[in-house]
């Protein structure tokens, strides 16, 4: 009121404009909020959407907006323009309700498909505030997009079908599948797939699902298939698999199938089926026949493996004939090693050494030839001339040894005949009887190789088999003459050789045999069957049937059947076994041709096709035998005379290669033939010698034989027994200064020697002790106590003064040893048994004539007299008794002093004191002067008799001392008693 009037019209002009337009605004304000929201279509008719299947959210086009100047807006509503009581399957989320921008999802009811494509709906927007204030409706049409939310289903699980074997089918079956997707690429099947097949899988599947056949099917090798099959659609989607079942059906084909074309032997193996699954076929439909008969011929061809089964120096006997066959195996050889005997020079040319019989040992065979026997052998002879023709020459000769000439029985060849001679003894019936027989054949002079047995049972049945065929006798072949038993005389020794005849009479061998000989066995006092002698003859490799209708061939190479029906003879067939009985057969391949014909009762025959097939026999590893232990060991003197191992550590390897070039070790189960230990250079006989476990021997199959060279064990037995047997083989020296060091090499075989070890070699060096100096101290003791001694002590001949150099070996015994080796320590005797060298036995000399020769020696003795020393004082000096070399020979047996030396009679044999000392046992004499009475009644103890010991006996000076003798353990661990031999005195 105190402002000048202007100023106040001044501010009221103003406020003027001001209201008019605030009354602007509130009018406008007014007007807007009931104007309709208005849909923003960007110049289209309609909203345009898609999604796919598995999406939850619209996409539209263009995008849902209002014009700005319509909103707010805070909801959408949608309708199917079709029927707007049907809920619509989408619903719009207003993100902006100034803009109208919202985002349309599928309701949580609505599952879309492809199958439903395309959905008709309308869009209105609602006023916020005022939901009756709504838009315009604006098409909106939503297209669903498939999705491969869908696998292709096969139509069937599991096809089946069958199709005939030997064709090539362009359809065997046709499979397909669907799929729930809609149109290309998902709902559509773009490829099948086999997922099972493998490289020459004789299927295949096209795109359109057709499965056919690659190669003609064959039902013998797969009666059916199994095919894995899948569907994949476009869209790279992968069905789950079906199955589809080929069932092959087998096309009738005439003949023989189901052999195999290849058949593998391996040596050891007892048989082979050659047709286990043969299967014989006939087609009606093709052939109208009414089967009558059937029958088959299996053949095998050997070719060069060889010659048929004509063997030279055919060996009747044999480990695997007397197995196999049945022979008796007591049949005694009468040649030595199965060697070939060759008589082939004028008789002579005998004195020159160019041929000689051989004189069959008494050991081998003793005693006349009974009236049962078999003798089998192999002989190659040839006519020769005129001359020869008419003489007899002696395959085998039981003659007199000495005085006359009768031959007890004789096997010959004169004018190409084969003759037998059996005279009945003295005694026998004085009856006009066979006693010869003569029998004209072919072989016996066509210059090759038979085998012949004669088998006699008696003088009334005697039959001659060569070859293994049994000879057909007639009336006049054999020719059989009688003849009467021969007379009585004193003598009654005979002598037996072979390719020759011994004449007591001359003391000479004449008639001899013109050609060779081989494999010689007699039987006595029994006889053998043909059938058995055949058996052994066959051929080691043949066919085998347990059907008693075969036919064999000749050396069963080949076999015949014959049966009513076709299934008959397929079982027959089926049972054929190839056989190889040798123990290291020829490796190779063996042709087999099978050729089966029909007999039909309209009369005609039908013959199947030709099977050919092969038999490979398998080549047999080479086994191999190693023998390490140590090569080099050391022994004292002292361990000499009591003895040492030979081979400590020795150990037996047999090994083979495999097939995969690998080494295995077969010791557990292989057996060796033989071993020998032998000393390089041979032993001194008198002064070596070993032990052999005779207890563990005598428990093998285990021989053992002593030689000069050292010791030989034969037998068939397992490697570890011969390894423990010459572990505890042990080497004696009763002189042990003889050497420094000594070789000897050891070395096995097996598979009958065909397998050789290594030679393995073995240096033992023998410790020369250092002479000890004597003490003065020690000479007095020894001086003290040498009356004591000479009082208690009785002292026996030494071992160099009774000729311990000539010492013979002890035999292969478990008894105590001599006296040289009372002080072992090391060895056990009850499991060694002193052994040496061969020594001939000629006389068992009584008893009483023994103890009149040792009273002899003993006389003898004492007329030299001897000074009366300590033991100990005499070792380095010569006695002063000298033996008398030139005087009679008596027997000395050194076991007499081991039986003494150890068990019950060492106590009388010593005195106390000098059993229980530790120095090596010696023998001495007591001068005679020096004797006491008592000594004088005890004098049997200086050469004493062993009553349990073998009787004593005379040394045969025409002896050959460098003879194996060969022994054999007795059950119970005792061995065959050893001989005696003579010592001068």
């Amino acid at each position: 009121s105190q402002q000048p009037p202007q100023t106040r019209k001044s501010y009221r002009m103003r406020l003027i404009p001001l209201v008019l337009a605030a009354c602007a605004v509130l009018a406008a304000a007014k007007h807007h909020r009931h104007r309709v929201p208005l849909i923003e279509l960007n110049g289209a008719d309609s909203i345009v959407g898609s999604i796919r299947e598995d999406e939850p959210i619209l996409s539209t086009v263009p995008a849902l907006s209002i014009n700005s100047e319509s909103g707010p807006v805070c909801s959408y509503r949608i309708t199917n323009r079709a029927d707007k009581s049907v809920s619509a399957e989408f619903a719009a989320e207003v993100l902006d309700r100034y803009t109208g921008q919202a985002i349309i999802r599928v309701t949580d009811a609505t599952k879309l498909d492809c199958k439903k494509a395309v959905y008709d709906l309308e869009l209105t927007a609602a006023k916020c505030d005022e939901e009756s204030v709504v838009s315009e409706p604006v098409p909106l049409k939503v297209t669903v997009k498939d999705t491969n939310n869908h696998e292709p289903v096969f139509d069937h699980p599991w096809y089946t079908v069958t199709v005939d074997e030997g064709k090539i089918h362009t359809e065997i079956v046709r499979v397909s599948a669907s799929d729930a997707d809609c149109g290309h690429p998902h709902g559509e099947i773009c490829e099948f797939a086999i997922t099972n097949g493998m490289d020459k899988f004789p299927f295949a599947i096209t795109k359109e699902g057709v499965i056919h056949n690659t190669a003609p099917l064959n039902a013998s090798t797969a009666h059916s298939y199994i095919l894995t099959v899948i569907a994949q659609d476009c869209g790279m989607r992968k069905s789950k698999s079906a199955l589809v079942t080929v069932n092959v059906k087998q096309a009738c084909v005439e003949g023989v199938s189901g052999i195999s074309d290849k058949l593998s032997f391996t040596a050891g193996a007892d048989s082979l089926l050659v047709a286990p699954k043969a299967a014989i076929a006939l087609c009606p439909e093709e052939t109208k026949c009414t089967v009558k008969s059937a029958s088959a011929e299996l053949s095998m061809h050997l070719g060069h493996l060889q010659e048929g089964c004509g063997r030279q120096d055919v060996a009747i006997y044999t480990n695997e004939t007397v197995k196999s066959c049945g022979l008796n195996a007591a049949a005694a050889s009468l040649l030595e090693d199965e060697q070939v005997f060759v008589g082939d020079v004028n008789e002579e040319k005998l004195a020159e050494g160019a041929s000689k019989a051989h004189i069959v040992p008494v050991n081998t065979f003793d005693g006349l030839v009974p009236d049962k026997f078999a003798l089998s052998f192999s002989m190659k002879h040839a006519a020769g001339d005129k001359e020869q023709l008419a003489n007899k020459q002696h395959i085998l000769c039981e003659s007199d040894d000495s005085g006359m000439n009768r031959h007890h029985f004789s096997v010959y060849v004169r004018h190409c005949k084969l003759e037998v001679v059996l005279r009945r003894e003295a005694g026998a019936v004085a009856e006009f009887r066979a006693a010869e027989w003569r029998w004209n054949t072919p072989e016996v002079c066509d210059d090759k190789w038979h085998s012949y047995s004669v088998l006699f049972d008696d003088v009334d049945n005697v039959s001659l088999v060569i070859d293994g065929k049994t000879f057909k006798s007639d009336e006049r072949n054999p020719e059989i003459l009688d003849d009467w038993p021969l007379h009585k005389t004193k003598a009654a020794k005979t002598r037996m050789v072979v390719g020759a005849c011994w004449h007591g009479r001359t003391l000479s061998l004449a008639q001899f045999f013109k050609g060779s000989l081989a494999n010689i066995r007699l039987l006595a006092g029994a006889s053998e069957s043909a059938s058995k002698i055949a058996c052994a003859h066959a051929c080691p490799e043949r066919f085998q049937s347990y059907d008693d209708s075969a036919i064999f061939g000749e050396d069963k190479t080949t076999i015949k059947f014959t049966a009513p029906t076709v299934a008959d003879l397929q079982k027959k067939i089926q049972g054929i076994a190839y056989e190889n009985v040798r123990a290291t057969p020829t490796p190779g391949h063996r042709p087999i041709r099978l050729q089966t014909t029909v007999e039909c009762t309209e009369g005609k025959t039908i013959s199947l096709p030709e099977v050919k097939s092969y038999v490979i026999v398998e080549k047999v590893p080479v086994p191999t035998i190693a023998i390490s232990g140590q090569a080099e060991i050391s022994s004292t003197q002292k361990q000499l005379i009591v003895g040492t191992a030979m081979i400590p550590g020795l150990k037996l390897v047999v090994s083979v290669t495999n097939e995969n070039g690998e080494t295995e070790d077969v010791t557990a189960d292989r057996k060796l033939d033989s071993c020998k230990v032998h000393l390089k250079p041979s032993r001194d006989m008198d002064l070596e010698y070993f032990s052999s476990p005779a207890t563990l021997i005598a428990s093998t199959h285990i021989d053992f034989e002593h030689d000069k060279q050292g010791i030989v064990l034969r037998g068939e037995e397992w490697a570890s027994v011969y390894q423990e047997v010459l572990e505890k083989i042990h080497y004696f020296n009763t002189r042990p200064d003889a050497y420094s060091k000594r070789i000897y090499s050891v070395q096995c075989t097996m598979e009958q020697g065909r397998v050789v070890s290594n030679e393995y070699v073995v240096t033992m060096s023998i410790d020369v002790p250092a002479p000890a100096l004597p003490s003065a101290s020690d000479d007095s003791a020894q001086q003290d106590s040498s009356s004591e001694e000479q009082l208690t002590k009785h002292y026996e001949p030494a071992f160099d003064q009774i000729g311990g150099s000539r010492l013979q070996n002890i035999l292969e015994m478990e008894l105590p040893r001599p006296k040289a080796l009372l002080s072992h320590h090391g060895y056990d005797m009850g499991q060694g048994a002193v052994a040496g060298g061969a020594v001939a036995v000629v006389v068992v000399v009584c008893v009483g004539f023994l103890l009149v020769l040792l009273v002899v020696g003993v006389l003898k003795m004492r007329d030299t007299p001897m000074p009366r020393r300590h033991r100990k004082a005499r070792r380095g000096q010569d006695s002063g008794m000298e033996w008398d070399d030139d005087g009679m020979n008596i027997t000395v047996n050194p076991l007499d002093d081991v039986e003494k030396s150890m068990g019950g009679g060492g106590g009388a044999f010593l005195s106390e004191d000098e059993s229980s000392d530790g120095e090596d046992s010696e023998c001495s004499y007591h001068d005679e002067e020096d004797m006491s009475e008592e000594e004088d009644e005890d004098e049997s103890e200086i050469l004493p008799v062993n009553h349990q010991a073998p009787p004593l006996e005379w040394d045969d000076e025409e002896h050959d001392e460098t003879t194996p003798t060969v022994s054999r353990p007795l059950p119970g661990g005792s061995a065959r008693p050893p001989s005696a031999r003579s010592y001068r005195v």
